[in-house]
């Protein structure tokens, strides 16, 4: 057997080792690291080490996960045009006796949330974003529906029928889909983010990470079979983008910072106020 031919003979399986060697490097980068940092009977707090760098050298890559189990807390909306001025998301949690709150999705100047909102019933905000594809809906009418759902067109689910379904709807941008799969966006637009999902154990999973992210990048991340998430949904960006919780030991006070073309710094360090927010409360 001539050299050449031998080479020939080996190139395969070399090419097959080298490939599994890649594989293996990516599946290493790619996993998560998390840490559980506090957890109580009813709210757990984790810390995720995000696999993948931003592309702006700004953030500590962390993503902050407190995963809320709803036959301990109820979700509510709190809205300015219901509990008064707009506030920050501490001062809505002291003021209305609250557990934790993140935003309500984004909003127009005059406090309005840019989606449709259904509120115990009553809609809020009748706006139809077609761009929009994921729906959060809690407080079933029927005891045999899940308390938490995120669903939507996408889904295959309208907005009538979740309206019909559940007392409170809100419609926003996916960040996952509705099972738990990542989603692409168009928007190349990198910045800070809240969410809000659910997770396979039917807990509440509210999202924040002051990095950076494109949110297609952030999908990605956030769909990592380890943690364990079947839905969610964006709710704000930038430094409006708030995480607030005092529950159970678990005290956490986010803010955002960095969004293009608006506020393109790390410099934020306090919570701006907003009009509409997702809480918990102990039932």
């Amino acid at each position: 057997m001539s050299t050449r031919e031998a080479h020939a003979r080996r190139l395969p399986s070399l090419l097959t080792c080298a490939a599994l060697i890649t594989l293996a490097c990516a599946l290493s980068h790619s996993a998560p690291r998390r840490s559980a940092e506090a957890q109580g009977p009813g709210v757990t707090l984790e810390r995720v080490h995000a696999s993948l760098a931003p592309t702006l050298p700004i953030g500590d890559r962390q993503i902050t996960l407190v995963r809320v189990d709803l036959r301990r807390y109820r979700l509510r909306f709190v809205t300015e045009a219901r509990e008064g001025a707009r506030r920050t998301i501490p001062r809505w949690v002291a003021d209305e006796g609250l557990a934790g709150a993140t935003n309500a999705g984004m909003f127009l100047p005059s406090g309005r949330s840019v989606g449709f909102m259904q509120r115990a019933g009553e809609v809020v905000s009748n706006r139809i974003v077609s761009r929009f594809r994921g729906l959060l809906a809690f407080d079933p009418r029927q005891r045999s529906r899940a308390g938490l759902t995120l669903t939507g067109p996408a889904c295959g689910q309208s907005l009538e029928r979740a309206r019909r379904a559940y007392r409170n709807v809100l419609s926003a941008y996916r960040l996952l889909d509705c099972h738990g799969g990542a989603v692409g966006w168009n928007n190349r637009k990198r910045y800070s983010a809240a969410g809000v999902g659910v997770d396979r154990e039917g807990r509440a999973v509210f999202m924040h990470t002051r990095t950076p992210y494109r949110m297609d990048r952030l999908s990605r991340m956030l769909a990592a079979p380890e943690l364990g998430l079947r839905g969610m949904i964006f709710v704000e960006g930038g430094p409006e983008a708030s995480l607030y919780v005092h529950a159970e030991g678990v005290q956490l006070a986010l803010m955002g910072s960095y969004e293009d073309g608006f506020h393109e710094n790390d410099d934020n360090h306090i919570f701006w106020d907003v009009p509409n927010l997702i809480a918990f409360e102990a039932r």
